[in-house]
């Protein structure tokens, strides 16, 4: 593995208010495909788990991309492709829960007296564990079915839409991308908005799916930043940011306890009184933990609700 990760990022995507929607949509869809292809060559030749971080994010914003262009995308183009993305993203979410637990949860108690024996036997099974998982990524990543997608999209990003669409689908591939973009947006929002209605009755599981909704009006603002003032497209990301930060840090919490739970059922008999004090004492840890970012997402929150992107946002055309 070389010392220093080559992973990339997304670069910027280039847009205009000039564009119409075809021409913006094949420019996001492109920036994706190639943030993928970069971060795959590095992580087939160098197996680079940054690269592989990359990947996960990347076929996420992708399903994301085909969401917010689902009007003149195909449904079964769209149904197949958002299916193995998700395939992937789902693979590649239970090594990166795995990777968090061993680093957050286990690895600081390892050294503590009190609990050094049990932290160290719970992080050599949970290591088997990653292992494992990281053997099943490898092979399906490396193994040709994820380069037989790419090649796929590809061709159908570089096809005629317009012959696999009707009248309406035709004139809304000619129409200006600032308003589809404000319409995106805004459906967006509303979406994260109305399933943070009630959040604080929402269960752990709840707040993960609100994650998600969180991510996906981050990405809108990603994929249209262009046409629109920086210092407003910096207001909105900068609370989606940390909106989505103190939610991920909740819900490692809870992958945390339930990663632990099912190590410590497997851990020798001998240790197994050990373990359960040392659940507590990790429990106990936790609960400070998820009430801290739970009250520092609700200020944050409150923000939101009062963020809007309106037409007079736009950058003016040149």
């Amino acid at each position: 593995m070389s010392s220093k990760s080559k992973a990339q990022k997304l670069s910027n995507i280039q847009l205009n208010g000039s564009m119409d929607v075809e021409t913006a949509a094949k420019a996001i869809f492109r920036g994706c495909a190639h943030h993928l292809k970069v971060n795959f060559r590095e992580f087939k030749e160098e197996g680079d788990p940054m690269a592989l971080m990359q990947i996960r994010i990347g076929v996420r914003r992708m399903r994301v991309a085909l969401h917010i262009f689902r009007s003149i995308i195909p449904k079964e183009i769209r149904t197949g492709f958002n299916r193995e993305y998700r395939y992937f993203g789902d693979l590649l979410g239970e090594a990166r829960n795995m990777d968090v637990f061993l680093n957050g949860v286990l690895r600081p108690d390892t050294e503590t007296a009190a609990f050094q024996t049990v932290s160290r036997e719970l992080l050599r099974l949970g290591e088997e564990t990653r292992n494992r998982e990281y053997d099943i990524i490898i092979h399906e990543v490396s193994g040709g079915h994820f380069e037989r997608l790419a090649k796929s999209f590809d061709k159908w990003l570089e096809s005629n839409w317009a012959t696999r669409l009707g009248r309406t689908g035709r004139k809304l591939l000619a129409s200006p991308i600032p308003p589809f973009a404000l319409a995106a947006i805004e459906e967006g929002n509303i979406a994260l908005l109305n399933r943070g209605a009630d959040v604080r009755n929402l269960s752990a599981h709840e707040l993960h799916d609100l994650r998600k909704y969180v991510k996906r009006s981050r990405y809108h603002l990603r994929f249209f930043s262009a046409l629109f003032r920086e210092e407003k497209i910096a207001e909105g990301f900068d609370l989606l940011v940390q909106m989505q930060d103190y939610l991920g840090l909740i819900n490692d919490v809870k992958e945390g306890m339930i990663i632990l739970g099912r190590l410590s059922a497997a851990i020798r008999s001998d240790h197994f009184a050990d373990t359960l004090r040392f659940n507590a004492h990790v429990y106990e840890k936790a609960s400070h933990h998820a009430a801290e970012n739970l009250a520092a997402f609700m200020i944050l929150w409150q923000r939101y609700e009062d963020f809007t992107l309106e037409r007079g946002d736009l950058r003016p055309q040149s």
